[in-house]
């Protein structure tokens, strides 16, 4: 089985940022995990023409998670590619649908009574944003520990905490893990994202400790790309929460 990790290369707020969706592919699927900010269908084909995908045989689209920089261009996707399936845990399928407002709408929300008028103008754009979003069906839902019939076998993971029907999923034949946001690639060193935005913190926690329970030589963190090496010590010497939890 294949795995190729995707550069997608832009500028955010003035910041030149990357992302690593990762396509999975055997002799009969090709599985996109994740799809990007809004309006980047684009690079998307980019960045899979230099690495010779054809999009055009892409079979499903996988999402960890509703938040908009992974669901941002799956609408796109979808209708250059009516014939995808979209899949997701049921948790985040009411929000990719957009038959549940987006929890980082609802965290902005809460926050907007404590904030400056300059911040406020900032967090409508934001709003605006998320709100423009559009939903799009997802047809089948995965379970915890459900195993797809990819290679040689993908689990599904649920990694709840970030969001709170967030998904890993553990490659077995290669030992590589795509965390979505479970977990991020920063300088070298792992950390679980802005645990101050996350759904449930403890969630979070947990399910780094479940992780260790797999045999995994190799991560794909959708915020940093490849990390290869003993993970749990990095993770555990830079990042206090699950010695502390």
């Amino acid at each position: 089985m294949k795995i190729i990790v995707l550069a997608i290369k832009f500028e955010y707020n003035g910041i030149e940022q990357i992302i690593n969706p990762v396509i999975i592919q055997d002799d009969s699927h090709m599985i996109l995990i994740d799809a990007g900010y809004p309006c980047q269908f684009e690079l998307f084909k980019a960045a899979a023409k230099k690495s010779d995908i054809d999009l055009n045989k892409l079979s499903h689209i996988i999402i960890t998670h509703h938040d908009f920089d992974h669901i941002g261009s799956l609408a796109e996707f979808k209708k250059r590619f009516p014939h995808i399936q979209i899949l997701s845990s049921s948790i985040e399928k009411a929000y990719i649908e957009k038959h549940k407002k987006p929890l980082r709408l609802e965290q902005a929300e809460k926050r907007y009574p404590f904030l400056s008028d300059n911040e406020k103008q900032q967090a409508l754009i934001f709003h605006k944003i998320l709100e423009n979003i559009e939903g799009v069906e997802v047809n089948d839902i995965l379970h915890n520990h459900q195993v797809l019939p990819i290679g040689e076998g993908v689990e599904v993971i649920f990694t709840p905490g970030h969001t709170q029907g967030h998904i890993s999923l553990y490659i077995k034949e290669n030992k590589t893990l795509i965390t979505g946001d479970a977990l991020v690639l920063a300088n070298g060193k792992l950390f679980i994202p802005f645990p101050e935005f996350a759904y449930n913190l403890a969630q979070a926690q947990s399910s780094i400790k479940n992780l260790m329970n797999y045999e995994i030589d190799e991560m794909i963190c959708y915020h940093g790309g490849r990390y290869k090496g003993n993970w749990q010590d990095i993770f555990i010497l830079d990042n206090d929460l699950i010695e502390n939890s």
